[in-house]
């Protein structure tokens, strides 16, 4: 599992898909690839925190999950 997922989001000037790193968004400056015009975190913030706590909560929810279930998923067999 990746600890730097790639997300796809549209650069808000020319509404192109970039596909990077969630880090590549957190820089404080970067380049848009399709149409060379520049891109700061800001920009991206709002969706980016969003996405990181979205993340969590499925973590979690996934952590609790496996918490609670039985080796296959089954009572009758692992009692």
């Amino acid at each position: 599992m990746s600890l730097d997922p790639k997300i796809n989001l549209a650069c808000p000037y020319c509404d192109e898909s970039i596909y990077e790193t969630l880090n590549w968004f957190k820089k404080p400056y970067s380049t848009c690839p399709a149409c060379d015009k520049g891109l700061a975190a800001g920009q991206f913030a709002d969706i980016i925190n969003a996405l990181e706590q979205a993340m969590d909560t499925r973590i979690e929810e996934m952590m609790n999950d496996a918490s609670h279930t039985t080796c296959c998923g089954k009572d009758s067999c692992c009692h």
